[in-house]
């Protein structure tokens, strides 16, 4: 059976095995975190999303035309979540006092965003990197296909990712900041009314939409891992 520093015949220098440990490393790292979101964290928001409004607000109709009040200000300021306060783990005192289930689970959809695109986004840079090089490193040495195909797989299934999440994940970010107060919300009038059953059922749409696109990009990250798995073991 080969050896792991032994590549039919090409011995693996200390650096190329960390590249190859780096690689590795941090596809089932970033398979890992999205798979817990999946899992355990997009569940609970999704129940959250489906709660009707606490106590605090049952003066208030549910859905509908609602008129502005005179505490109508206070009604439509928006979250302030900086990068530094997502890395925190903290909300900020508006999401505290929060009472409709279905913002609460946007808030904390759009914190765990933000620190998603902290954490996980470097490492998948340096997951292609490392395998892009190794890729070009062996096909140079006129190894044959393969062996330097498994880390051009790793690399191409790893960038697979960022399309994915570009074109289809994000507007989903966007829209379910919208609902947090993150972002402005897009209304046609000023003083549109807020049908709080549609945005509860929105923000139901968007968390399971976002599940499913999140399982697909889970998938990709975890056959990244598994290729490069046999190549280092190969």
């Amino acid at each position: 059976m080969a050896s792991i520093t032994n590549t039919l015949g090409h011995r693996d220098t200390p650096s190329l095995l960390a590249l190859k440990g780096i690689a590795v490393g941090t596809s089932i790292f970033i398979a890992g975190s999205m798979a817990t979101v999946s899992l355990q964290f997009l569940p609970s928001l999704v129940l959250a999303a489906q709660q009707r409004d606490s106590g605090r607000s049952t003066s208030k109709p549910e859905s509908g035309r609602l008129t502005p009040g005179a505490n109508a200000a206070s009604e439509n300021k928006h979250i302030s979540l900086s990068p530094a306060a997502a890395l925190k783990g903290t909300l900020d005192t508006e999401a505290l006092s929060a009472t409709s289930g279905y913002k609460i689970a946007a808030m904390q959809f759009a914190l765990m965003s933000k620190t998603a695109f902290a954490t996980q986004v470097p490492p998948e840079l340096l997951t292609i990197v490392a395998s892009g090089f190794l890729a070009c490193y062996y096909r140079s040495q006129s190894l044959p296909a393969m062996i330097w195909g498994k880390w051009a797989a790793v690399a191409a299934l790893m960038t697979a990712v960022f399309p994915l999440t570009g074109g289809f994940m994000v507007p989903l970010d966007h829209k379910l900041a919208r609902i947090a107060g993150t972002e402005a919300a897009i209304e046609p009038f000023e003083d549109a009314p807020i049908d709080r059953a549609m945005e509860r059922g929105n923000t139901e749409e968007f968390l399971l939409g976002w599940g499913r696109l999140n399982a697909i990009r889970t998938t990709l990250v975890v056959a990244a891992g598994g290729v490069g798995l046999w190549g280092l073991l190969a």
